[in-house]
Parts: structure tokens; sequence; C-alpha cells
């Protein structure tokens, strides 16, 4: 094999050699930087600002509706919990990230984006035009589905066509897309749901995707033609659907959606010991086991390639990419309740108030693309940096006491937790795409976006039931004690209507109002430490990498 002098792999050369090699070691292929694109530099790089585009607008879309849960129950009512509002579009999402690997083999990258792009664009017009919590719940999967295949045929191609001198740079800038439309959420939706426009804050995704509909799609159909040009690829649809993965696809699907609705159901309408809830994460744990067996076993063309499991370094990506995206999806929902509660701020403030963590995570993430394009050896003592930061100043923001004087300082030390996740996460998504082969880094890359999406919708639930149930213990006698509020069962109760329970006895009983905030920042201080022994797993995993340069 021939290493390039700017290639992560350059430092292992030596080590080919080795009686025993890993996984990316016996397969990786080094390249420079003239062999890479199979397109022009120039579509290459417009598809590379359609990309970001993309995966902002999917990120943005996944935590949205936590914006306006308030201003959405005198139209809608509360058929559904605020939960499902976020839960069902990231079900949609989980459920066809990896299949979209194989369809767009069947019908083309073109076809497949652009199926996506209809799929998102149609749905999120009816979505944004519901007229129940439950219909907007129901039509938001769909959308969802259009965010995953938009976004995995993104990553996949930037990976797949970038070459490794830029591969971290690029890296960099889609996180911090994601992170960037994660926390711009609160500050976009909160901006429309205080004026009345909430359903704006659905709709205005249809215009943003747009811009990828246009700059991804000339490089999409040069992609295409070459592939069809090659000998291998020049067999028919008929075989190619033949060929397809159907009962991975089926395995999956059934594994997301009874997983995500277990542990939806625990958190919120049912106890965790209830037979539906136990039920349905049992089956679903059943079916993702069915899944990988019949990935390993039985497929032909599969979907997930279970061999890259018996390589370290993509195991400690996965957990670490799992463990960090739940904390700052979380982030992006529960931090802004805490501005709306315990600070009494309106929505649009509130979701300014978390723009600190959010801009520092952006530039950090930028940061650190840069930093690893110089030296790839500066992607473990990054991701290392960025845990300890965002575990050690997430504990202290977490534990500040609600005081007028404390804003400055609680903002100061969200941002630098901020600083740390911006760090660290594109450094670990970084680390997995160079522990597979290189012709497998874009397959690779949308198995990281995958974990991503499936650590956020953990995020959420954990911490909501979490929430939830600090919440009924804490407000349990507050509640006895009012004439008003002593009507409702509160077990029962959605967050986002004890979250509302503070604003409502405003005019009713203020000095239980003072109270119920003094509750409510208890119940939100003690569910958010939960960031710190997850980004603190995360770390002590980062600690295993193996040594990818020298």
């Amino acid at each position: 094999m021939t290493y390039s002098s700017d290639s992560a792999y350059a430092a292992e050369a030596g080590a080919a050699r080795a009686p025993e090699k890993s996984y990316s070691e016996k397969h990786a292929v080094a390249i420079t930087e003239d062999d890479v694109p199979r397109i022009s530099p120039l579509l290459l790089n417009i598809f590379h600002i359609g990309a970001l585009i993309a995966v902002f607008a999917a990120a943005l879309e996944a935590v949205i509706p936590a914006s306006f849960f308030t201003q959405a129950v005198e139209p809608w009512g509360v058929s559904v919990s605020s939960l499902w509002m976020l839960a069902s579009y990231l079900i949609g999402y989980v459920s066809f990230v990896l299949p979209t690997l194989r369809i767009s083999d069947v019908f083309g990258r073109t076809v497949t984006f652009w199926f996506g792009i209809a799929l998102f664009a149609v749905f999120t017009g009816v979505s944004g035009n519901a007229s129940s919590a439950l219909q907007f719940a129901v039509l938001r999967a769909f959308q969802g589905v259009g965010a995953a295949i938009i976004a995995s045929v993104s990553v996949q191609v930037v990976a797949a066509q970038t070459s490794e001198r830029s591969r971290p740079l690029f890296v960099g800038a889609l996180a911090a897309a994601q992170l960037f439309g994660v926390g711009a959420a609160h500050i976009i939706g909160g901006k429309l749901a205080v004026q009345d426009h909430f359903r704006w804050a659905i709709y205005l995704a249809a215009p943003l995707i747009a811009a990828p509909a246009v700059l991804c799609t000339p490089a999409l159909i040069r992609l295409d033609q070459q592939s069809c040009s090659r000998q291998q690829q020049r067999d028919s649809l008929v075989s190619r659907l033949l060929r397809y993965d159907y009962i991975g696809t089926l395995l999956l699907l059934g594994a997301a959606i009874m997983l995500t609705t277990g542990l939806t159901f625990g958190g919120n309408e049912h106890g965790w010991s209830s037979v539906t809830t136990l039920c349905l994460i049992i089956f679903g744990a059943v079916s993702a086991v069915l899944f990988l067996l019949w990935e390993k076993f039985g497929a032909s063309h599969p979907i997930f390639n279970t061999l890259w499991l018996r390589e370290r370094n993509l195991q400690i990506s996965m957990v670490s990419v799992l463990l960090i995206a739940m904390t700052f999806f979380a982030n992006a929902v529960y931090v802004p309740i805490m501005y709306l509660t315990a600070r009494t701020k309106t929505t649009d403030i509130a979701g300014r108030m978390s723009a600190p963590y959010w801009g520092a995570s952006l530039g950090a993430a930028l940061l650190a693309g840069l930093a690893i394009r110089a030296r790839p050896g500066l992607a473990r003592p990054l991701i290392w940096t960025g845990l300890v930061l965002g575990a050690v100043f997430a504990g202290l923001f977490y534990t500040i006491e609600l005081k007028p004087d404390s804003l400055v300082r609680e903002r100061a030390f969200y941002a630098v937790a901020g600083v740390g996740v911006g760090l660290a996460y594109p450094a670990v998504l970084y680390m997995a795409q160079i522990s597979v082969p290189r012709e497998e880094s874009g397959p690779a890359a949308a198995v990281a976006h995958f974990l991503s999406i499936v650590g956020g919708m953990l995020g959420l639930i954990l911490y909501q039931a979490c929430l939830k149930s600090r919440l009924i213990i804490n407000l349990t006698p507050i509640f006895a004690q009012s004439t008003f509020l002593s009507s409702f069962h509160i077990s029962t109760m959605d967050v986002a209507g004890l979250e509302m329970s503070g604003e409502t006895m405003l005019n009713y009983e203020p000095k239980l109002a003072d109270e119920i905030g003094n509750k409510m920042m208890d119940s939100l201080h003690t569910t958010y430490i939960i960031t710190v022994p997850l980004l603190g797993t995360a770390l002590l995993a980062s600690l295993l990498y193996k040594h990818h340069t020298s």
C-alpha cells in the first residue's frame, strides 16, 4: 500500500507488517488530495454547502416543537404528550438513516435524495397545518423519514468524496451545522411562538430545504453517471430490487418504533412497570438483536457491516457519539424550560438566553475541524479536553442557585460547557470515520449520524422522564394545598402542563406560584445533573482509544 504524507493513516504504514492487525489496518486505503474526488472540486464544494444546510434543517426540525408547546395547547389541545411531538419525528428519522444507504444503491443517489426532499417538504406543510396534537405527531413521523433520507445521502457523500486531508474540516462543519440546528430551534421557534406564529416554526423548513435541492443535485447526478459507467453497476433495476435487504429494514423499523414507543410510554403515559411499556421494550430489544444477527449471517447485501463492531476505536466512537448527543439534544429542550419557568422569561427570551452554549459549541466545532486538519493526532486530545470541560462546567452550571446576580456566571459556565461539547463531538465523528477502510467512510459517517439521532432521542426521553418524576415528588404537596390545582391528577399531567402550573397560579395564588418556581428549579437541577455522568462515561470510554498517529 502507498500512504500519503497527509493521510491520517500515514503513521501506520510501518505497523502494517506487524503480526496482528486491526480491522482498519488490514483494509485501509490511503489516498492523496488529487485521488479523492470523482467530481470536480467546484461541484464538490457546492455540494458541501448544500449538505450543511440539509443537516441544519433536519436538526432544527427535530426539536423546534419544544419552542411552542404552550402556544399550541389552545388550538391543538393535549391529545398526546409534548414529548410525542418530538419523538414521532425522531422515530421516522432513526428508522431510515441506515436503509437509505441501500435504497440509494437501488434507485441512485439523485432519485433517493429528491424523494427525501419531496417527502420532507410535503409533510412539513401538512404537519404545520395540523388541527390537533395527535395529527401533528403522526404527520411529523413522515417528515422525519424525509429528513433521514436527505441527511443520510448528504453525510455519506461528503465523507466518501472528501480527501483525508480535508475530511476533518468538513466533519467539523457538519457537526457545527447539526449543533447550530438543534440550538437555533428554540431561538427561532421561540420568536415565532411569542408572536402567535408558531406554525411558521414548522413551515420555515420548506424554503430551507430548497437550497440543498438546488446545490446538491448537480454533484449527485454526476456521481450517478459515473456509477452507471462502471461494469459492476450495469445490472438491472429488478436485480437491484431483489438484492435489497427488506428483512433487515423491517427488523430495524420494528426495533426503532417499539423501543421508542416503549421508552416514551414509560416516561409519560404509562409507568415503567406497565405491561404495555415492558412488552414494547422487550420486543423492540429482540428486534434489534435479530437485526444484527440477520445482518451478520443472513443478509447478502447488509445495511450495517457487523465487521465494524470488531474495531475498538469504532466501538468507542459509537458509544461516545450516543452519549454526547443525549446531552446536547436535551440541553436544547430543557435549558430554555428553566428560563421559561424558574426565571419566568418569555419563549423568545428563553431561547436567546441559551444562545451562549450553542454559539460556543458551533465555534469550537469549527476550530476542532481546523485543528485536526492541521494535525490529525490532535483528535484524541481534543476529545479528552472537550469532555472534561463539558462535564465539569455542566456540573457547575446545574448547581448555581437561582439569584438575580448569578445570571452572568450561569451563562458563562454554560458557554464553557458548550465549548467542551463543540471540541469533542466532531473529533469523535472523525475518529469513527478513520476507524474503517477508506472506501467505507461514507457508510461509517451515516452510522455515526444515525447514532447521534438515537442518542438525541434517548436523551429527550431520559431527561423528560426524570424531570417528570422529580416534578411529581416536588409539586404534589403544593397541589394539595391549592383549591384550584388540587382538582388536577398530577401523575397523569404532561410535563408541559406541570411547567405551566407556576405561570397559571400567578393569577390565583401568587405565593404558591413562587413556591412552584423554586420546586421547578430544584427538579430541573436534579434532572440536568445527568449530563455529568453521561459525558463522564464518554470520557472514560475515550481513554481506551488506540493510537492512529504518532
